[in-house]
């Protein structure tokens, strides 16, 4: 007999556990377990494991199994569910040592899915750019396409980056915001609710192009770290055809440039303190 599981949203690692842990609990071997059989609208309609009976206890999974877990539960594959229980199914039958195997298949794959999801959420924090909303005072909002479901995992980041500000972020699948006090968590949104270019994004790239330094470009680097994937969503990146072409002439003339004496940040004094006399 087959059965059906259903995680909503499918990025939730408690409602994977609750159902992980049904399974486990009657005994559902990973081959016998269809994961969002429903969304996926499945020919042959499966029982659902509310109706699954109890006939084992005492799961327990490694600490940092879960934590890995959390992870790969924000990856796209629609594969990461099934592949989540069978390495569980492993470990309650006594593989407690498995998420160490790094060589191990199916660790490898949930590596590759954690490594993917990490990268994705240090672009996020990277990358998005509030503008502000007209008419509204101190209220920001910013558009970002992330490669898999993060807003989640990455939204109280920026709840402590700019808990002073009212801020949302939306992407296509799941919008945040944030009001000062609470934040809220919903469904996503469409690039054209965000305000288009503003004066601060205008400031920003006048400091961006003067900030760029010619002597240490790298244009394999800056693809490697700043992707072209994003380069829409980024106003400097309209800057870096021109800059990227100027380069060179740019660094000749530095080289060129006559030597010029160090200047100091704060003038040297002409005479010492004057400190009053006291007497003994």
């Amino acid at each position: 007999m087959n059965w059906q599981a259903t995680v909503e949203p499918a990025w939730s690692l408690d409602a994977w556990r609750a159902q992980a842990r049904a399974a486990w609990e009657a005994r559902i071997a990973p081959a016998q377990l269809a994961w969002d059989a429903g969304a996926q609208a499945a020919l042959v309609a499966a029982p659902s494991l509310r109706d699954a009976p109890r006939v084992r206890t005492g799961l327990a999974v490694p600490p940092d199994f879960l934590a890995l877990a959390a992870r790969v539960l924000c990856h796209r594959d629609p594969g990461r569910h099934g592949l989540l229980y069978r390495v569980l199914w492993r470990i309650g039958e006594g593989e407690r040592g498995l998420p160490a195997h790094a060589l191990d298949a199916d660790i490898h794959a949930l590596r590759g899915m954690e490594k993917a999801v990490r990268r994705d959420v240090h672009k996020m924090k990277a990358f998005v750019r509030f503008r502000a909303v007209p008419g509204h005072d101190d209220a920001f909002c910013a558009w970002f396409e992330p490669g898999h479901f993060i807003v989640d995992r990455v939204a109280p980041f920026f709840v402590r980056r700019f808990a002073g500000m009212r801020w949302s972020i939306l992407t296509p699948d799941r919008s945040a915001a944030w009001d000062g006090q609470a934040l809220w968590l919903g469904p996503g949104g469409r690039r054209h609710e965000v305000p288009a270019d503003d004066a601060g994004e205008a400031l920003w790239c006048t400091y961006y192009a003067n900030i760029f330094n010619p002597a240490r470009l790298n244009t394999r680097m800056m693809r490697q770290e700043m992707p072209q994937k994003y380069w829409h969503l980024l106003p400097e990146t309209r800057l870096l055809p021109e800059l990227v072409r100027t380069a060179g002439a740019r660094r000749q003339a530095m080289a060129d440039r006559a030597p010029q004496p160090t200047r100091r940040r704060i003038p040297a004094r002409t005479r010492p303190p004057h400190v009053p006399h006291r007497d003994a």
